[in-house]
């Protein structure tokens, strides 16, 4: 018989150990806050509930069982015997002395706090946060000042194994009182991603801690669809790791492209190797950079049916003579089939003709393909430009796509009889025919195949205003446009004048007179100018300021209509969009203030172009974050705003928050279209989707009918999000946003994982824009396919 013997105390029934036994200490962080620890240096499994005590009465209880870093640096168990207190303002000044005690009278922990001292800060809980962003990525935030840029560490298993600065910010907070702190961004070592359930803290480099208790998370070396793969063949497994990758997808973080391309390149070349395409080729090099750079890297290309030329500059950096273009084709590239453009100094990946090559022979009909892109950072190191499918607002506000492509021949012949000068005007001369389909014939290749050179931005900017105006002016369309300062690619701004047509602002309420009187007044100066009218759709107000405010508005010529009922904001913009006659609707909410007299002129504007269904706007938190710059399509198996990790000022990745441009949907809180199209459209879906997702829908709807969706940051706005009825990820709220959530998965599912205006390069958390994909989605060539619903029966 094998003898046991059980310690007396983890027994059930053992006595429990007096305060003078343990461990502990108890502070006050900050006026309303207090933290501490409490452990048994004799059983460092036991766990203990503390009770916190203002002037002798108990208020509130806490288990003990939060990570303690200075406990973890002495080894002391798994370090989590940490505990804390948040109280309100009110409780604490009302109060004399506050204490921590064992639950049921075991006795003190620490000393005593008298509350009439002032606060001393000694431990860092509610200082800040992190979470996990799917894989190994994980982002937080850390509250200090703006100034500083603390570095976060994480820990697993008491060993810091990851660190990166807090250098970028962040927006928490309530409507009433959004502040920034400082952002991080951090992706654990790829050791840690091998199928594990694992525990991660995260500490500021003063040992502060920032999660009052471990994140959780499990990655693996390859996407779960791969690994669910590998214990069978049967078509499940793959599905169901397909699914997580959706639901859970993993990244790798912009400073890890060079290992992230080498080993991806491999994995693409040993499934799908290479297959010659041997047409003859023209490479066309246009002054302003290091020529034989450009050469050389030619020298190494696998494709060898090639010719190159450098053209003199014409007038500055970026311009050509078009007749020495004609003369070049007519004589030494009489024979090329394929001619490429790219800046003197570009360096040519070596599959760069032939995967553009490649590209022409994929989709027969292409005219024109461009590719993805390298840059160089200081220290010479590449980064990747992972650009979109053909956008052609972003066309003619960034000339994205004219850094680097391939024309056939006869396209390129028929481009010189408009005589471009420039890269970017021999691309969008190809458009100045009305008549010609945009997206079909411009095809994307997701790779990297060159890397820029250095550009002077100005001088390009200039010539790319110039060449959007020359093209707008070909189609008759009346525009200005004017160069903008880039960051890394040039700039224009483009100003279409708007027809006149008739307008009317559509704003949903239910009480918060505050929030519509401020909306009101703040847009007034633009509607007077547009000559647009207001429609206030009141949907149950019973406050009573608000009721004689509406009732002030009738008097005054607004137009207030009345509709009871649960809240659905389909519904309300529906039943408003029926009542009124006017050519053009603006659904807006009242939680929006708008500070110039421009935003509105310039949504009509970008609404002249009759392809144009909808027009969002750049809106901002009142704390200077972004939270609406367009939509992505995709991430998190979703839709995210775009710009949420981003000042107002940041430029946005790939320069992208600096022009307008064409996205997947623009929210409904600020969003322009024609009352016919939303009346053809049926509206925003008040069935499947009464308040999250309508706005998503209702854009995908329309570009699956060839309409586009624009989203521009001239139109620059303030929103106090879901101030008039709080957020709908919580609470009660929480059950009808899955619902929709599930709806819009189903309905647009596939489109959702192949948005045309994200790069499949790039990572579906939930930042887009901020990371590379783990693994890309795909590299083949690609063009911008409207979308195509899934019509679901009934009940389903």
């Amino acid at each position: 018989m094998v003898k046991m013997r059980r310690s007396a105390r983890v027994s059930a029934g053992a006595s429990s150990p007096s305060p003078g036994e343990l461990r502990h200490e108890f502070a006050r962080n900050e006026e309303t806050a207090f933290s501490g620890f409490v452990y048994d240096p004799q059983d460092v499994t036991r766990r203990f509930v503390v009770e916190l005590l203002l002037d002798g009465l108990p208020v509130r209880l806490a288990r003990a069982e939060s990570y303690v870093p200075e406990l973890a640096a002495k080894g002391i168990g798994d370090a989590c015997y940490g505990f804390s207190f948040a109280l309100t303002p009110e409780l604490v000044s009302d109060s004399r002395v506050a204490e921590a005690r064992l639950a049921n009278g075991l006795g003190p922990i620490g000393a005593s706090l008298e509350l009439n001292e002032a606060a001393e800060v000694t431990d860092s809980r509610n200082l800040g946060a992190a979470e996990w962003m799917g894989g190994l990525r994980f982002r937080g935030w850390v509250r200090c000042p703006a100034t500083e840029s603390p570095i976060v560490r994480a820990v697993v298993d008491g060993e810091p194994i990851a660190e990166a600065r807090a250098s970028g910010f962040s927006h928490i907070g309530g409507i009433d009182n959004a502040n920034l702190v400082k952002a991080f961004d951090l992706h654990l070592p790829t050791d840690y991603a091998d199928g594990r359930v694992r525990r991660v803290h995260f500490i500021t480099e003063d040992e502060w801690q920032l999660t009052v208790a471990p994140v959780t998370f499990v990655a693996f070396p390859d996407a779960l669809e791969q690994f669910f793969a590998s214990f069978g063949d049967t078509e499940s497994e793959r599905l169901r790791g397909q699914m997580l990758d959706r639901l859970l997808p993993a990244s790798a973080p912009f400073t890890s492209y060079e290992d992230w391309r080498k080993r991806w390149d491999e994995r693409a070349q040993s499934h799908s190797p290479i297959v010659t395409v041997d047409r003859p080729t023209a490479v066309v090099l246009i002054a302003g950079g290091n020529e034989e750079i450009s050469l050389e890297s030619l020298d190494e290309q696998q494709h060898d049916n090639w010719v190159a030329a450098a053209l003199p500059a014409l007038d500055g950096p970026g311009s050509f003579d078009p007749d020495e273009l004609r003369d070049f084709l007519a004589h030494d590239g009489s024979d090329a089939e394929v001619v490429v453009f790219a800046p003197a100094g570009t360096v040519f990946n070596q599959l760069a003709l032939q995967g553009l090559a490649q590209g022409f022979a994929a989709i027969p009909r292409a005219r024109v393909i461009y590719s993805d892109l390298e840059v160089s950072g200081e220290d010479a190191r590449p980064w990747p430009l992972a650009l979109p499918a053909f956008d052609y607002e972003r066309m003619l506000e960034q000339g994205y796509c004219a850094q680097f492509f391939a024309m056939d021949r006869a396209t390129v012949l028929a481009a010189l009889a408009a005589r471009p000068t420039n890269l970017y005007r021999l691309f969008n001369s190809q458009f100045d025919d009305n008549s010609a389909p945009r997206n079909e014939q411009v095809v994307h290749v997701p790779i990297p195949l060159g890397r820029m050179p250095p550009l002077d931005v100005v001088a390009h900017s200039h010539l790319l205003a110039k060449a959007s105006l020359t093209h707008l002016m070909a189609r008759g369309i009346a525009a200005e446009t004017k160069a903008q300062r880039g960051a890394l690619l040039p700039a224009a701004a483009v100003a279409r004048k708007p027809y006149p047509r008739t307008l009317t602002v559509i704003i949903p309420v239910r009480d918060r007179k505050d929030l519509l009187a401020t909306c009101l007044s703040s847009i007034a100066p633009a509607l007077t100018k547009s000559r647009a009218r207001v429609l206030v759709v009141d949907n149950d107000s019973s406050d009573a300021d608000m009721l004689d405010y509406l009732e002030t508005l009738k008097r005054s010529g607004t137009d207030v209509l009345t509709v009871p009922g649960a809240f659905n904001f389909a519904r309300l913009n529906n039943l408003a969009v029926e009542a009124c006659d006017s050519d053009d609707v603006l659904l807006l909410n009242n939680d929006i203030r708008a500070t110039d007299t421009v935003w509105l002129a310039e949504m009509q504007g970008r609404l002249a172009e009759p392809d144009v269904g909808a027009v969002g706007a750049l809106l901002l938190w009142p704390s200077g974050m972004i939270q609406h710059a367009g939509v992505t399509l995709g991430a998190s198996f979703a839709a995210q705003h775009i710009g949420n990790d981003r000042l107002a000022s940041d430029p946005g990745y790939g320069d992208m928050l600096k022009v307008a441009r064409e996205c997947g949907s623009v929210t409904a809180a600020c969003l322009l279209t024609r009352r016919s199209d939303y009346l053809d459209a049926g509206g925003l879906d008040e069935v499947r989707f009464p308040v999250n997702f309508n706005d998503v829908d209702y854009c995908l709807t329309l570009r699956s009918r060839g309409k586009r969706v624009v989203w521009t940051p001239t139109a620059r706005l303030y929103h106090h999000e879901s101030a008039s009825r709080g957020r709908d990820q919580a609470g009660d709220k929480a059950s009808r946003f899955e619902r929709e959530l599930r709806n819009l998965r189903n309905k647009w599912g596939e489109h959702l994982l192949e948005d045309p205006y994200y790069n499949p390069n790039l990572s579906l958390d939930a930042v887009p824009f901020s990371a590379l994909a783990w693994p890309p989605r795909g590299w083949g060539p690609r063009v911008n396919h409207p979308p195509s619903a899934v019509e679901l029966p009934p009940g389903f």
